[in-house]
């Protein structure tokens, strides 16, 4: 029945449908292209953003360029002796013996009538073996070079050398012991 309340003849009825569709599509069409304007300004955003890594990945390579040209040859030269340098002190320090220990053994030594006031330690440095200083007072002559004694015979210590002007008092005798340290011994 809906088709016969319909009072247009067909021809007409085929000319507003044409109608109807294209303003559907210009419609379409227009908010298509709103859609692609919107899209391409939301792009500037990240465009942007990239123009700027791009100069900035550009920039940091034409600095590593520079310091890598024949013209910095010597300075990049001069940079690698001192990081050879470098090494070569922390491998000593690798295979040195640790200063606390080396106290450590010092303080174990039995030292009875001895009273210690200063302990000063100097690695080995070249050929010259390390040291250990240990300053303090004596009770007695007999104290002090047992205590002496007893540092020479440690394995850590080569030599426990003591001046011979350090027993001049009889008792509440300053000292100084210069202790040699062993070379350390390679695995």
């Amino acid at each position: 029945m809906p088709d016969s309340l319909n009072l247009l003849p067909a021809v007409r009825i085929r000319a507003r449908l044409w109608r109807y569709i294209s303003r559907l599509g210009t419609v379409a069409a227009y908010l298509a292209f709103a859609l692609v304007v919107v899209a391409g300004i939301l792009l500037i955003p990240t465009f942007v953003f990239l123009q700027n890594a791009e100069t900035t990945k550009q920039a940091r390579l034409a600095s590593i360029e520079s310091v890598l040209s024949s013209s910095d040859e010597a300075a990049l030269a001069a940079r690698l002796s001192a990081l050879s340098r470098d090494a070569t002190i922390l491998v000593s320090l690798a295979t040195a013996p640790s200063a606390t220990d080396l106290i450590r053994q010092a303080l174990a030594v039995r030292r009875s009538g001895i009273t210690l006031s200063g302990i000063m330690y100097a690695p080995a440095k070249g050929s010259r073996p390390g040291t250990l200083m240990l300053s303090g007072t004596a009770a007695s002559r007999n104290g002090l070079r047992a205590y002496q004694l007893a540092l020479a015979t440690t394995p850590e210590f080569a030599n426990a050398d003591l001046p011979v002007s350090s027993y001049a008092k009889d008792s509440d005798i300053p000292f100084t012991i210069t202790i040699t340290l062993a070379k350390p011994t390679s695995p």
